[in-house]
């Protein structure tokens, strides 16, 4: 009767040690939407469960007179960010001011083993700064980090809008702003962006 009783107790904590290990697994590995609480456990997903990362992949241009800003997103799946996972937005662009290259990072985005310089995929509703006066209430943007590589010091994002009411071409509405403090090395270094801050109407190519 002894050994019955202590195979069965010992039975029993293997299938509680089993059922709170699985329990645990579950709540690590729980899927939810890209605006799901940043509270949830290390492990979980952030799934774009309804492809609304989609419509703003590809190449966008912003052209007023000889000043062009061109910027390319592409969608990742499962990416880790911070001991979870999210899908993505990244992208690269490039600026020309009075006919003349500021800036590009185009290429970067056939580098698998380079940190894009914009990510994210965060949603933005119509009164997360910056505001989008004439949003729609239930209107989703998403919010990114940007990046200038030669300012990485400073702390920008950009927020990209797809505008419903534009469909050929298919138009987007990208503010860059200024998203933190930021420390400059010295008292000599730029405090913007070499892409200026505000909004640029976008058209998809």
């Amino acid at each position: 009767q002894l050994i019955k009783y202590i195979i069965m107790k010992t039975i029993n904590r293997i299938f509680i040690l089993i059922t709170v290990s699985l329990f645990a697994l579950s709540c690590k590995a729980q899927t939810l939407g890209l605006d799901g609480s940043h509270d949830s456990p290390d492990g979980t997903y952030y799934k774009d469960l309804n492809n609304e990362l989609d419509k703003f992949e590809g190449t966008w241009v912003y052209t007023n007179g000889n000043t062009i800003l061109t910027i390319t997103f592409e969608k990742e799946e499962y990416v880790s960010v911070r001991n979870k996972h999210r899908d993505y937005l990244y992208g690269e662009y490039s600026y020309i001011e009075n006919g003349e290259e500021v800036v590009n990072t185009l290429s970067n985005l056939n580098n698998s083993t380079t940190q894009k310089n914009i990510g994210g995929s965060y949603i933005h509703k119509k009164t997360d700064y910056p505001a989008c006066g004439d949003c729609t209430e239930n209107e989703r943007r998403i919010d990114m980090y940007f990046n200038d590589p030669e300012r990485s010091y400073l702390s920008d994002g950009i927020v990209v809008r797809y505008l419903l009411d534009e469909t050929n071409p298919e138009k987007l509405e990208v503010v860059i702003y200024q998203s933190g403090g930021g420390i400059l090395p010295d008292e000599n270094s730029p405090d913007v962006p070499r892409v200026p801050y505000g909004t640029y109407i976008m058209e998809k190519q």
